[in-house]
């Protein structure tokens, strides 16, 4: 055990070790998380929430549009979702890192229920309006902003460290899957009972979701390090990610990622429309097949036996060079291989860089870190809808495709190199090879 660093109580490690298996998983390791009966209380309750939560953020976009005859503004509806995670991210890492994290996690469910509602009953009794619309989509990225950094560090509390790769890489497929089930049931809800008893519906998902994070057992979790209120406390976050070079390499790359590569939606109208003439049938087709690969990709991610900045960089590298060729595909068949391969890859890098950034993190700062890894992101996301947006009307889907996929790989690329050499200097110069291992050089 180190000494304890800055404000920090107690005696604790800088950070914990990074698990390393020293054989390939088996399918059942896969899911080995789902052995912690806590973890798959917490599986459960996430499926839950995420599906409702997907199903109401769905039918906030139609009721928008039912309002006023505009799709375009499904845009303003994502932007304000979007914004309080951008802003106050970094305060939701300190109310993580202060307070109990299942706590938290529970009463941000119940600001999400409270949103969906305060929109869902004026548009079942038709008083609805553009105004409550953007106030429910503010409080939506309100709750946003303040989950995620806690509920990372509830995750650990559930699983451990060394469990936590696995666990995330399940979180990331159960909530793919959520989000395939949650569109499904919108469609049919919207159809057959309208927007607003769909988002009702949906509304029951995190109520659910909290019945079940109140079923975890408080004594079979391992307790996260609470730090007392201060000031400078963000300020703190940002100086520790610039000493340490692999969570600063995380924000880079995760960055470069969200601005250019997860803006897949406008692109895959583009195919759909322009390339290819499949119309709304091929969009919703690309649409699943994206969700398919990013499935695949998080379940292989729970298979990874190390996590190394020179491996993610090299998964981003990889997924952005697929990603560049894809939308010179011929032919819809093609278009979908090459997509769902990049997406697979994406996802494994996605799921392990942010598993990195969390084990490289001290325990007691970890949600302001996360917090940090959320604006960024976001943040990144944002603009990234913009720029595609205007690339593809400026310089066509595929220099779009090209553009959004040469930028990460050389991005992540110069990441794998520094990170190579980095490697091998802390390995120190390799001793000299002996004569009778020069073979035939030894000889001469």
């Amino acid at each position: 055990m180190s000494a304890p660093t800055g404000s920090y109580p107690g005696a604790y490690p800088l950070t914990e070790p990074l698990p390393v298996l020293t054989a390939r998983p088996t399918l059942r390791a896969t899911f080995a998380s789902l052995s912690v009966p806590n973890f798959r209380w917490y599986a459960a309750a996430l499926a839950v929430s995420s599906a409702g939560a997907w199903l109401a953020r769905i039918a906030t976009d139609w009721l928008m549009v039912e309002l006023t005859g505009n799709v375009a503004l499904i845009a303003l509806v994502v932007t304000f979702q979007l914004l309080p995670p951008m802003l106050l991210a970094p305060w939701g890492g300190v109310v993580g890192d202060r307070f109990s994290a299942r706590r938290t996690v529970i009463a941000v469910q119940l600001l999400l229920v409270a949103a969906f509602l305060s929109l869902a009953i004026p548009a079942v009794l038709g008083s609805a309006s553009v105004g409550l619309i953007i106030l429910t989509s503010l409080l939506v990225g309100i709750s946003a902003a303040f989950e995620g950094p806690s509920r990372a560090v509830f995750v650990v509390e559930v699983v451990g460290t060394r469990g936590l790769a696995n666990a995330m890489g399940l979180n990331a497929a159960v909530q793919q899957c959520a989000g395939i089930v949650g569109a499904a049931v919108a469609g049919i809800a919207i159809a057959g009972l309208g927007a607003g008893w769909a988002m009702i519906i949906g509304a029951s998902g995190p109520v659910i979701g909290v019945i079940g994070l109140l079923l975890i057992r408080r004594d079979r979790l391992h307790p996260a390090i609470k730090v007392p209120a201060q000031r400078g406390q963000i300020r703190e976050a940002i100086r520790y990610v610039r000493r340490k070079n692999d969570i600063g390499a995380s924000l880079v790359l995760i960055t470069v990622l969200a601005v250019f590569g997860l803006t897949g939606s406008v692109l895959f109208g583009w195919a759909a429309r322009d390339q290819f003439d499949l119309g709304s049938a091929g969009y919703s087709l690309f649409q699943a097949m994206a969700a398919l690969g990013a499935f695949v990709g998080s379940l292989l991610a729970a298979r990874r036996r190390r996590l190394r900045m020179r491996d993610n960089a090299l998964l981003l590298a990889v997924s952005g060079a697929i990603w560049a060729v894809t939308g010179f595909a011929p032919t819809p068949a093609l278009f979908i291989v090459a997509m769902v391969a990049a997406l697979v890859i994406r996802l494994m890098f996605m799921v392990a860089n942010d598993s990195l950034t969390q084990l490289s993190t001290n325990g007691a700062i970890r949600a302001r870190v996360v917090s940090l890894y959320m604006m960024c992101a976001t943040g990144a996301q944002a603009l990234g809808a913009v720029l595609t947006g205007w690339a593809v009307d400026a310089l066509g889907g595929q220099m779009t495709f090209l553009v959004t996929g040469l930028v990460p790989l050389a991005v992540a690329g110069g990441i794998a190199i520094a990170a190579t050499i980095g490697l091998r200097r802390q390995r120190g110069p390799r001793p000299p090879r002996s004569p009778r291992s020069r073979g035939v050089l030894a000889a001469d």
